[in-house]
């Protein structure tokens, strides 16, 4: 004698791969609510540099985020090494200087819209800061307290798609020693700057531990995986009941 099983009991079976995937898709929504949450990029490194003037007379640039959009350019004028700001690009400056303004900065110094007292951005591009002349310093750098030999930081903000970025970088005056030239006489070593727009950045920052990896909370992963066992053994016995209603049913029936 053939045993009929209800289809509506049939339907109601859950196999092992089905229970497992309704224990996965609740444990992925109690993690998402436990687990931090990954935060956006924040300040990163600038993958352009190290940079300097070109060994022959012309010019190098700086395109800082990698956009494809120079930010800054870098000259050799055969005797001088000058930097030159670009388009919305700019360097902070003592507000001492009337142009051609880069600050010598601390660490520590926060690079944002608002520039502490003795600083800023000028309103238009600077054209040809020079930095060195000849092996020595420029007349531009020299005047704001910069030496052959000083390995410093700097200030910037430039713009792209997503809007105003801060950042802080790190010069070599190195003149001609080292094996650059006359004409060369300095090396942006590197750089970091904010991903978030508008947000300040403090020279010397440089994001620390990559923040879209999360710390794991033992606490909270225990109870994800405790809700998680708890839901199979719910299921398992909801399993048992309508095997036994089934058995009842068949015996029922004949």
């Amino acid at each position: 004698m053939t045993v009929q099983v209800s289809d509506a009991n049939s339907a109601r079976r859950l196999s092992l791969s089905q229970k497992l995937a309704v224990a996965s898709g609740a444990a992925a929504a109690i993690a998402g609510v436990a687990a931090p949450q990954l935060a956006e990029a924040g300040i990163v490194q600038s993958t352009t540099l190290p940079l300097s003037p070109p060994a022959l007379a012309g010019f190098n640039y700086w395109d800082v985020d990698g956009d494809g959009t120079n930010d800054f350019q870098m000259r050799n004028w055969t005797t001088e090494a000058s930097v030159t700001e670009l388009g919305p690009a700019r360097f902070v400056s003592p507000t001492s200087r009337t142009f051609n303004g880069f600050a010598k900065l601390n660490t520590g110094f926060n690079v944002n819209a608002s520039l502490a007292a003795g600083y800023q951005f000028f309103g238009s591009a600077q054209d040809g800061i020079k930095m060195t002349c000849i092996g020595s310093t420029g007349v531009d750098a020299d005047a704001q307290g910069w030496a052959i030999g000083d390995i410093g930081y700097f200030g910037f903000k430039f713009t792209n798609s997503s809007g105003v970025h801060y950042g802080w970088g790190q010069v070599n005056i190195h003149g001609t020693t080292g094996g650059f030239v006359v004409g060369q006489g300095f090396t942006f070593t590197h750089a970091y700057y904010n991903t978030t727009a508008d947000a300040p950045i403090q020279v010397g920052d440089t994001g620390g531990s990559p923040s879209s990896v999360p710390e794991i909370d033992p606490a909270s992963a225990g109870s994800v995986l405790s809700l998680v066992m708890g839901s199979l053994a719910l299921l398992e016995r909801r399993r048992l009941r309508r095997s036994k209603a089934a058995r009842v049913d068949a015996t029922v029936s004949a």
